[in-house]
């Protein structure tokens, strides 16, 4: 069975410079390490750090025939949750590069510096990793994390510090804002005070859809956070 799913059905998008990117979804149903208030993608069915969707070998050759039709500059691999709990995560990667393409994954950030999960990362050319939420209990009410992963917001912190400071790749962040969460100027500095920190190529700043932050808002905390 093939449960790989290519960004809008056969669509390839050109990104700015003309590179062309096929964007890669790994995840037939939702799995993750969070269930958060503003996910777009719904509730979590796999609430966990590793999931199996199933043998993945029809997928990979099915993967190998639409990057030899498309003939990309990049796949992205991206998907409904966070793709690093695919146990097969490391077999696509492979798959890609053997057809001579780089990777660029796209991530929510906790798990980038935890080992079984960083080694997976550092094969990838590119990694886009977000968070935003540091504050350890807005961290619970906000992720809804389950209790028997002892995840916190300072281990977060670290984990993307961590993963940062080793990384030889290009590495682009992302800060999401939610109203009532971190868009206040005490959460604005916590917030600063870990982005500081982090080894980043690009940062990018902007608001949920859902506890949506104004524009201004989202503008003045950017230049804060790039200051």
């Amino acid at each position: 069975m093939n449960y790989i799913k290519y960004k809008r059905d056969e669509f390839v998008k050109v990104e700015d410079g003309g590179r062309k990117v096929l964007g890669l979804d790994i995840q037939p149903e939702k799995a993750c390490i969070f269930n958060c208030i503003v996910c777009n993608k719904g509730q979590t069915k796999y609430q966990t750090q590793w999931h199996d969707f199933g043998t993945i070998e029809d997928s990979l050759e099915n993967l190998k025939e639409k990057i030899a039709e498309d003939k990309p500059d990049l796949v992205e691999i991206f998907g409904q949750g966070e793709v690093l709990v695919n146990v097969h995560l490391g077999e696509i990667i492979d798959c890609i590069h053997e057809q001579g393409i780089p990777v660029r994954m796209v991530t929510n950030g906790y798990m980038l510096g935890i080992d079984g999960h960083m080694e997976l990362v550092n094969k990838c050319e590119e990694a886009v990793g977000a968070f935003g939420i540091v504050d350890e209990d807005a961290f619970i009410k906000y992720h809804r994390p389950l209790p028997e992963f002892n995840f916190t917001a300072e281990k977060q912190n670290e984990s993307i510090i961590r993963f940062s400071q080793q990384y030889k790749g290009k590495f682009k962040l992302r800060v999401f804002l939610s109203a009532g969460y971190n868009d206040s100027d005490e959460s604005v500095a916590k917030l600063k005070s870990v982005v500081d920190r982090i080894k980043y190529d690009s940062l990018w700043v902007a608001s949920t859809n859902k506890l949506a932050v104004s524009e201004e808002r989202v503008a003045q905390i950017r230049d804060i956070l790039s200051a």
